[in-house]
């Protein structure tokens, strides 16, 4: 499973980020495996999800969160 597919405020523990350009850019912003994320917000029409990480809520494009691949906790 991934982020985007997460339901809303679910939690899961990331696994691994997926091989992409972006890689380096969600792991420097802390989506790295062994944390957990809730998905707490979700735009309608496509639009962005919210990831409650620790004490930081993040906003990633949909494609961005396929990238994170989880398991539901």
């Amino acid at each position: 499973m991934t982020a985007d597919q997460l339901p809303l405020n679910r939690s899961g523990k990331i696994l691994e980020i997926a091989s992409s350009p972006l890689k380096i850019n969600l792991m420097e912003l802390g989506f790295l495996p062994g944390k957990y994320i809730t998905l707490q917000h979700k735009a309608p029409s496509g639009g962005p999800l919210a990831f409650q990480m620790e004490e930081t809520l993040l906003a990633l494009r949909k494609s961005e969160a396929e990238l994170i691949r989880i398991e539901l906790v």
